[in-house]
């Protein structure tokens, strides 16, 4: 009787761990019982919509450097949108640098990672 009391308590602690799971990431709305970790105001929360940003268009000259970055690149990766994901990362980690060291960069990363 005693071990059929200690399975019931301890599926139901691993029931409820797992319903505060999906409470959390939202997949349910309402919680069965909390701790006082969180309160209801979570599940009443509006989303609003992401709204995409307006960009702004590369001029020729721009466009043709980053052509050129991504070609060198590219003889590397051998995948010219591997490329263009690995200099886009770099850039946006590193806006102070010039689009030159950028490339440098992720051609350097190819290779210290191929050693």
């Amino acid at each position: 009787m005693d071990v059929l009391l200690a399975l019931a308590v301890i599926g139901f602690v691993a029931w409820w761990i797992r319903y505060n799971q999906l409470y959390r990431s939202g997949a349910v709305k309402t919680p069965f019982f909390s701790l006082g970790g969180q309160s209801q105001s979570r599940a009443r929360r509006v989303k609003v919509a992401h709204r995409p940003v307006a960009r702004k268009r590369a001029t020729p000259a721009a466009e043709r450097e980053i052509g050129q970055a991504v070609s060198k690149i590219t003889t590397y990766t051998h995948n010219y949108e591997v490329s263009v994901r690995l200099l886009h990362s770099t850039r946006q980690a590193n806006m102070s640098k010039s689009l030159d060291w950028c490339a440098e960069k992720v051609i350097d990363d190819l290779l210290r990672d191929r050693r």
